[in-house]
């Protein structure tokens, strides 16, 4: 468990200082960092950027040792919120690394006076801006994404019994995340696109393009998301060990594809369309909180000051001011469930009624004594099994799982422990609870109380 943690986190940091590095140039911009196109690769500017990589390669090294903290035995029990904190830290800090670069290049583009070229009237061309709109694909697309990521809240309604392995309210998660697809969808179709000259035809022809490409990449992206929701419910719901991975995998495919695909192909519509493309306004200001601000700009959704790091929202406008609310929202909610979860124990008694309780943190049971069938301790491991819906941390384990031979069960354990009571019960769904103590002598102490109570002692 714990080197799953530390291989999860090396591939989180990996892909982010590749991507950083891949993103450094483009243009006249560095960093994000507008200049003039003769001065790009200055002395100067090439000093700034060895440092820029030397503090990368330093927060890499930092979090490598940090991420040692995860196989003390006094941390393990708190693996998921050091891991939680771990990655917060290092994303804060490529941020941090990144602007004080930024900062450095502005200050030098200050002091050198190597500002572009900026035009002092803007013009708008209104037949490029009504027409530009027939380049986008379909959005049928992105609605019929969004429409089959209810596939699984459908069934659930149908088939009842599902349910106990797939909340019916947890259903609706996939088509809330597909639906940003949907709603990335038409920002960027409504983007504004800067053009110039007097061409209008070629003027259309560069915005309708521009248009397509991102439209159709906010449609892979609802695409995306709906075929990974899909597999993980499958996994879930019918127990499909490799749905999962596979989930995992269709996911970052269609990521991929569509991020290098829209990248190749704006980078080819870049080269072929100078004559028409009007250079991005300079904008090195606007910025801040990792977030876009602009109370006059129309757009939305707005791209980042580095290439290729992806969109941003603009805060100058209350739909991204809501939008940065929920998220941090979402992240704060996140972090405390799985604070809640990491550091909550579950307990099993017996109640003075005669019922068997066990209670933990979104995953509590009662069983009456007449639900038993049978009391066993077992000593060997668990066979190989899956986690349907429950907390599986690096110490504890509990909510509903599936046993190859048990069928679906319920769990309550702590993972270092070799020993289980195991209570057969008189249905399937679950078939089997499975409890443990925090040492051996006390499961042996907790399968005899258990015994006696099923016997009705």
């Amino acid at each position: 468990m714990i080197w799953s943690f530390a291989v999860l986190f090396w591939t989180i940091a990996l892909l982010v200082i590749v991507a950083m590095l891949c993103t450094v140039r483009r243009g006249p911009r560095v960093l994000g960092v507008a200049f003039s196109p003769d001065k790009t690769h200055d002395p100067e500017i090439k000093r700034v950027l060895r440092g820029f990589v030397v503090g990368l390669c330093a927060v890499l090294l930092v979090s490598a040792a940090a991420g040692r903290l995860l196989f003390l035995p006094q941390v393990q029990a708190y693996a998921e919120l050091c891991l939680f904190a771990l990655t917060a830290c290092f994303l804060l800090l490529c941020g941090a690394v990144l602007q004080a670069a930024r900062k450095r290049l502005l200050t030098l583009r200050a002091q050198s006076g190597w500002q572009p070229e900026a035009s002092a009237t803007v013009s708008v061309d209104l037949t490029v801006s009504r027409e530009k709109q027939k380049g986008a694909c379909s959005p049928l697309w992105a609605w019929g994404s969004l429409l089959l990521s209810f596939l699984p809240a459908v069934l659930l309604l149908v088939f009842r019994e599902w349910r106990a392995v797939f909340p019916l309210p947890f259903a609706f998660l996939g088509p809330f995340c597909t639906g940003s697809g949907v709603v990335l969808y038409y920002a960027l179709r409504s983007t504004p696109v800067r053009t110039k000259g007097s061409d209008t035809a070629a003027a259309v022809a560069y915005a309708q393009r521009c248009v397509r490409i991102q439209t159709q990449s906010a449609a892979l992206f609802a695409a995306g998301i709906s075929g990974f929701w899909l597999l993980l419910c499958a996994s879930v719901i019918f127990s499909a060990r490799a749905a999962l991975p596979a989930a995992v995998a269709l996911l970052l495919v269609f990521l991929a594809c569509s991020a290098v695909s829209a990248s190749v192909r704006q980078e080819r519509l870049d080269r072929a369309a100078f004559a028409v493309r009007a250079p991005e306004p300079v904008g090195d200001g606007v910025y801040k909180w990792g977030c876009y601000y602009d109370p006059n700009d129309p757009r939305l959704f707005v791209p980042k000051p580095v290439a290729s790091l992806g969109w941003t929202v603009n805060i100058g406008r209350p739909a991204g001011k809501a939008i940065l609310a929920g998220l941090a929202a979402l992240l704060v909610g996140l972090f405390g469930l799985v604070a809640l979860m990491s550091l909550s124990d579950f307990t099993v008694t017996i109640e003075k009624d005669g019922t068997l309780c066990c209670d933990a943190p979104l995953y509590d049971l009662t069983v009456t004594r007449g639900e038993v069938a049978s009391v066993e301790l077992l000593s060997a491991p668990l066979p190989a099994g899956t986690r349907t819906n429950g907390y599986g941390g690096a110490a504890k384990s509990y909510g509903n799982f599936r046993f190859d031979g048990y069928g679906n069960c319920k769990l309550y354990v702590y993972n270092d422990v070799p020993l289980y009571v195991c209570l057969r019960l008189a249905g399937d769904n679950p078939a089997y609870l499975l409890v443990n103590a925090e040492t051996e002598a006390q499961t042996q102490a907790l399968f005899e109380t258990l015994s006696a109570w099923q016997a009705g002692e």
